[in-house]
Order: structure tokens, then C-alpha cells, then sequence
């Protein structure tokens, strides 16, 4: 190798390095500056699990008094791999821009429950780049300070079922007129359907579209196993009468 091949191969090593340099270091003040006023591992632990089971989520009730057959009707309709993932699921957010794109409109996002978590608790609705930053770094510090079990319970509670229904309890009364311990699956799978949109999949205002929901919530569970196809068959002959007096 020549001498002048030889100095433009080292300008060209040495560029490529300052380059990257620069661009680690512009991603790593990007990151801090979106993090800056976030809280960390041990305030999310100390704000999520003590100050949340109060006001306003007076009907916080803890995972054990959530019936297994609605925590299983959200995971699969929600988050499948909730239990296996680290707080993203890549595929399914793929997925999503695919369907997005296609739609040519927001049609459905790929957040996990664990970034619905960090959304709903800590930032606006808005859809900007830098918030979806934010929420990327709260979903690692959730996974990290959280277990899955507290993450679920957490966002069983705080999830919206509807206008000014906060929370599984208070969703389980106001629809069914029971506890959320005593939800069966057809009821499961009912409440599972409408966390993807709370106003339009309303059974009360949109019994239609709020059935076909539950129908693909229950098609899914037994997709993945969670439902005979006996259990399956019974939850859909099953029909679902909702509480005649909801403010009681």
C-alpha cells in the first residue's frame, strides 16, 4: 500500500471513529435531556406501590383479589408475552406502523402493558417523538423496579374501562354488579375488549361492537391455549346481562 492510499485509508478510520463518537454522545445527551425530571427506580417503586392504593384509586384491590380468568383475558389480549418480554414486544410494534401505515391513520399501538404503565402514570397522551422516548425509559425502569406481578396489578388499576371508570374493581361493579374476583370468562373477556378503546368499545352505548370484541378476545384465548375449545363454545353461547343499576 502506497503512502497517499495509506493516509486516506487512516483519514477515513479516523473520521468514521470521530463520527461515531459524536453520534454516541449526541444519542446520549438526547436521553438525558428526555430523562432529566423523570423519576428513578426507587421513586417509581416508592410513588406506584404506596401512594396509588389511595385516593384516587380508592378501589385499588391487589392481584390475588383480581380473578385469574380476567388477568389471563387481558394478558393474551393486550400483551401475550407480557410474562417473557422485557417490556417491549418488537414484533407486535412492527406489526403495528405495518397496520398504521396501511390504515394511513393510528389504528392500534404495539405498547406492552408494561409502557401503558408508564404512560398512563406519568406522561400525556400526546404522540411525539420525544414522549415515545420517555416512555422507553420509563418502561426500563419499570421492569427493573417492578416485578411482572406488581407491574399487572398496577395497570389493572389504573387502566380507564370506560368515562370515569378507573380501575378493575370499580369496572367489575359498574358493568356486572360484582367484584372483580367474580368475573367469569364471557365477563372477562367482555372488560378485556373495551381497554382497546374504552369509549367506543362501551357495552352500554355500543353493545355491538363492544360483542365483537369480546368474540375475538375469547377466539384468541383459545388461539394461544388459554380455553378449551368446550370452555370456548359455552363462553360464546353465554349471554352477558350488565348491571340494570350501575351507580348503585
Amino acid at each position: 500500500m502506497g503512502r497517499t492510499m495509506y493516509r486516506k485509508v487512516k483519514t477515513v478510520v479516523v473520521v468514521s471513529v470521530l463520527s461515531f463518537g459524536l453520534l454516541i454522545g449526541f444519542c446520549a445527551w438526547v436521553v438525558h435531556q428526555a430523562s432529566s425530571d423523570l423519576p428513578g427506580e426507587s421513586q417509581i417503586r416508592d410513588t406506584i406501590l404506596k401512594r396509588y392504593p389511595s385516593k384516587p384509586y380508592a378501589t385499588w384491590v391487589p392481584l390475588n383479589d383480581i380473578s385469574p380468568e380476567l388477568q389471563q383475558a387481558v394478558i393474551t389480549w393486550e400483551d401475550p408475552t407480557f410474562y417473557a418480554n422485557n417490556g417491549f414486544n418488537i414484533p407486535e410494534i412492527m406489526r403495528s406502523v405495518v397496520r398504521d401505515v396501511r390504515a394511513g391513520a393510528y389504528v392500534r399501538g404495539g405498547s406492552t402493558i408494561t409502557q401503558q404503565v408508564a404512560k398512563n402514570m406519568y406522561l400525556s397522551p400526546r404522540k411525539t417523538l420525544r414522549r415515545k422516548l420517555r416512555e422507553a425509559i420509563l418502561t426500563l425502569y419499570i421492569e427493573s423496579a417492578l416485578s411482572k406481578h406488581e407491574i399487572l396489578e398496577v395497570y389493572l388499576n389504573i387502566a380507564e374501562w370506560g368515562p370515569h371508570i378507573q380501575g378493575i374493581e370499580a369496572a367489575a361493579r359498574y358493568y356486572f354488579g360484582k367484584s372483580a374476583a367474580s368475573l367469569n370468562w364471557e365477563e372477562s373477556a367482555l372488560l378485556a375488549g373495551i381497554l382497546q378503546n374504552p369509549v367506543l368499545f362501551n357495552p352500554r352505548t355500543y353493545p355491538k361492537r363492544s360483542r365483537g370484541n369480546q368474540v375475538q378476545v375469547l377466539d384468541k384465548l383459545l388461539r394461544f391455549g388459554k380455553l378449551s375449545p368446550t370452555e370456548h363454545a359455552a363462553s360464546l353461547r353465554k349471554s352477558i346481562r350488565l348491571n340494570p343499576d350501575p351507580l348503585q
